[in-house]
């Protein structure tokens, strides 16, 4: 299996790239606020978890399911505020991390 250059490099770039495939698969973009916002959280979860590239390319699966997780719950949070929505804002990133509870759990986001 070959890396992709971004996974090499950086894990926090590989997983917004996820995110940013996940959210284009149902039609939704990130809002500035919230992609500063994503990519903050997921270069702070890499430092907290002292996740280095072994580990990551270890576990790699886990997190992407991780972050899939966080991007669905986002748009339904989204969805549920605004239904003609398709830019995801902060507040329904925060919703879908603390009023869903999706943290603690989420490796290596949080």
């Amino acid at each position: 299996m070959a890396l992709q250059p971004a996974l090499a490099k950086d894990p926090a770039a590989h997983m917004w790239q996820v995110a940013v495939r996940i959210a284009a698969g149902q039609k939704f973009h990130f809002s500035p606020e919230c992609e500063a916002g994503l990519k903050e959280r997921l270069k702070a979860g890499l430092e907290v978890h002292k996740v280095g590239l072994y580990e990551f390319r270890e576990r790699i699966k886990e997190a992407e399911t991780s972050i899939e997780k966080l991007v669905q719950l986002t748009i339904s949070e989204e969805k549920a505020r605004d239904p003609a929505s398709r830019l995801l804002h902060e507040p329904s990133m925060f919703a879908a991390l603390y009023t869903r509870k999706l943290c603690p759990g989420l490796w290596p986001v949080c």
